[in-house]
């Protein structure tokens, strides 16, 4: 079984590479209009906050876990000390404490999916509504996502689209109430540019991937980003992510 990433190595450079505050506010309202303004939420994997610094600021209140400590540095910069170190697969709260909690961007690297989502079903409540942004992405049908799809293919172990993880998530007490999409994020860089990041592993799923691999795998698909007709040429992209809700079954 495949371990969990811990996204510690990341920590300094992961909101100037993924957007930081601006990706969080974007998302946050897919969790607000989901949940219960009125009920504390729990983050099962906030990263470096930026998510749940989005629903604080609009009044809602938040607690999180992450298994990075140098991500809950930031995290405990913007939100304060309601954190805590811990996996997915081994909540610190007893049974039944909450009766509501998301994770944006974090199924795909839990090593142990059904062992994180059991962990979730574990801790809410009856009826508690659990609000999932799958991290893996749906590409749009230009040339370079088509390329960065197969690489995600290639290289992404966990898949936790809803196909995957809904079977899951029913064995352990949680039923999908709805699968849907979010807005389509939009991406402007060059492929050239798209390359360069592969190479420097910018790609959470390319850090634990050895160079033997990277060659076999990877290296092929970069130098057909690089082949691409006018590989220094901005590309407009737009990938879209899921949205899963799961309630617990009492």
């Amino acid at each position: 079984m495949q371990q969990s990433v811990n996204f510690s190595p990341a920590a300094d450079f992961y909101d100037k590479t993924r957007g930081g505050e601006q990706r969080g506010r974007r998302i946050a309202p897919a969790i607000a209009e989901r949940t219960d303004p009125d009920k504390l939420l729990l983050d099962a994997g906030m990263g470096t906050g930026v998510v749940a610094l989005a629903l604080k600021e609009s009044g809602r209140s938040v607690v999180g876990i992450d298994l990075s400590h140098a991500m809950l540095t930031k995290a405990v910069a913007r939100i304060g000390p309601a954190v805590a170190n811990a996996s997915l697969t081994q909540l610190p709260f007893g049974d039944a404490t909450f009766d509501q909690a998301y994770s944006v961007w974090v199924l795909h690297v839990v090593g142990d999916q059904r062992r994180g989502l059991a962990e979730v079903a574990r801790v809410l409540r009856p009826g508690g509504r659990y609000v999932v942004v799958p991290g893996m992405i749906l590409f749009d049908d230009q040339p370079v996502s088509r390329i960065m799809e197969e690489i995600q293919r290639r290289t992404s172990e966990a898949d936790d689209r809803a196909g995957k993880i809904v079977p899951i998530a029913e064995q352990v007490g949680l039923k999908a109430v709805e699968v849907g999409e979010l807005e389509a994020a939009v991406h402007e860089h060059t492929p050239a540019q798209i390359a360069d990041g592969l190479e420097q592993r910018m790609l959470f799923h390319l850090w634990a991937v050895d160079d033997a691999v990277f060659d076999e795998k990877v290296a092929p698909l970069v130098q057909e980003l690089r082949a691409l007709p006018e590989p220094d040429a901005p590309v407009v992209r737009r990938t879209r992510r899921q949205v899963v809700v799961f309630e617990k079954q009492g």
